[in-house]
């Protein structure tokens, strides 16, 4: 009689199991630049970029019109600073509005940008509901404090356009649960193959 061996249900190849890991660790990257976005986002709305410089240092500098800039309550005009930069150059700047940049980076938080919207289970009828809400609410906001908060009126529908992508993208994240499920899945695939390994390692007369 000859016995029957029992068949593995899938087979992960060392190759496999490497390309697992590397899954899993370029989605763990992902959530930890979710960290750096308002950081870079504050930069953008007020028209920063970094330069690099010989010696190795760098600053940021002023390359384009904030998004959101202060201005005098009597004229209503731009707030301008002279300001030197490490490269010799001398500037004048607008001041940015970092109330009103602060504030918006705060929705952009609360509406999606973080790790713990990226990590549940949204269907897309409720994320284009929310986004149908949340651009319903953020069109009155902007057009109430577009004086105070220094906005440019011709640019106030592209502003508004900005901000909205930047939550829908971050809700699509989480859109019927996919960035949980790829890291389950990724994580089922190498919790497979060490499991193969240890299988392996008890059955091998070298062992």
């Amino acid at each position: 009689m000859v016995e029957e061996k029992p068949q593995a249900s899938s087979v992960l190849y060392p190759n496999q199991a490497e390309s697992a890991e590397r899954a899993l660790a370029s989605i763990a990257g992902l959530l930890r630049e979710t960290d750096n976005l308002l950081p870079m986002l504050r930069r953008e709305f007020r028209g920063e970029a970094s330069v690099q410089y010989e010696d190795g240092g760098f600053e940021y500098i002023q390359i384009l019109k904030p998004m959101f800039i202060k201005v005098d309550s009597e004229s209503q005009l731009p707030l301008k600073r002279k300001v030197k930069y490490k490269s010799g150059e001398v500037k004048w700047i607008y001041i940015p509005n970092d109330e009103a940049i602060e504030e918006i980076l705060s929705i952009l938080k609360f509406m999606g940008l973080n790790k713990i919207t990226m990590m549940t289970n949204l269907d897309e009828k409720t994320i284009l509901a929310d986004l149908f809400e949340f651009e319903c609410k953020l069109a009155p906001v902007l057009a109430l404090k577009q004086k105070e908060w220094g906005i440019d009126k011709e640019l106030l529908p592209m502003i508004m356009t900005k901000i909205k992508t930047i939550v829908q993208d971050a809700r699509y994240m989480c859109c019927n649960g996919s960035t949980i499920k790829a890291i389950q899945k990724t994580v089922q695939r190498i919790e497979q193959f060490n499991e193969g390994e240890r299988t392996t390692r008890k059955i091998s007369p070298y062992s």
